[in-house]
C-alpha cells in the first residue's frame, strides 16, 4: 500500500511540475514573479526568465539582477542552480544538476549543485554538467560541453569543453532585455 501512495505523490508532484511549466510560458512577464515565489525560486525582478524554459524543480534555483535565460533552456534545479548577475543564457542550453552514477549497481543519482558566476556567457546549445562552477565573465562556446569548472574570464568550447583563450575585455555592460510580448 505504501508503494502505490508514494506512486500517487510522485505522479502528483511531476503533475505540479507539468503545470508550473505551462503555467510559466503562459503568464505575463507581470505576473510572473507570484509564481515564482509560490515555487520557492529567488529571481531577481530585473531578470529575463522568457517563456518555454523548463524546469525541473520546485525551490533550489536563484538568477540575480538583469540576467537572462532564453526560450528552450533546461533547468534541471534538482540539487540547485545558482546564476549571478547580468549572465546571458542563450536558447536550448542545458544546465544538469543531478544525473545517475553508471558505475552503481543501483543506478543511483548523484549531482551537486550548479554555480554561474556574474557576467558570465553562455552560447546557444550548450550543456553543463552537475557540479560544474562558472566563473565570473567565462564564455562557454555554442554546442560545448561543460564536465569541469571554468576560469573566471576564459572562452571555453567543444565535446568535452576545454580552455580556448582569454576573454579580452573586462565585462562592463548590464542585460535589460525585458520585453513585454518576448515568450
Amino acid at each position: 500500500m505504501a508503494r502505490w501512495r508514494d506512486h500517487l505523490l510522485s505522479q502528483a508532484y511531476f503533475l505540479g511540475l507539468a503545470a508550473l511549466n505551462t503555467a510559466h510560458g503562459l503568464l505575463p512577464f507581470a505576473l510572473r514573479p507570484l509564481l515564482y515565489r509560490a515555487a520557492g525560486f529567488r529571481i531577481d525582478r530585473r531578470a529575463t526568465v522568457q517563456g518555454g524554459v523548463r524546469f525541473f524543480h520546485v525551490g533550489r534555483l536563484a538568477i540575480g539582477e538583469g540576467s537572462l535565460v532564453n526560450r528552450g533552456v533546461y533547468l534541471d534545479n534538482r540539487s540547485g542552480i545558482t546564476i549571478g548577475r547580468h549572465v546571458s543564457i542563450a536558447h536550448d542550453c542545458k544546465l544538469y544538476s543531478l544525473g545517475h552514477d553508471p558505475h552503481d549497481p543501483t543506478f543511483a543519482t548523484k549531482g551537486a549543485p550548479v554555480v554561474i558566476d556574474d557576467h558570465a556567457v553562455l552560447f546557444a546549445g550548450a550543456m553543463v554538467m552537475p557540479g560544474v562552477h562558472i566563473g565570473r565573465g567565462a564564455v562557454v562556446m555554442a554546442g560545448s560541453v561543460v564536465t569541469q569548472d571554468v576560469t573566471p574570464m576564459r572562452l571555453v568550447g567543444g565535446n568535452p569543453a576545454r580552455d580556448i583563450g582569454p576573454r579580452r575585455a573586462e565585462p562592463q555592460y548590464r542585460l535589460d532585455r525585458r520585453y513585454w510580448l518576448a515568450h
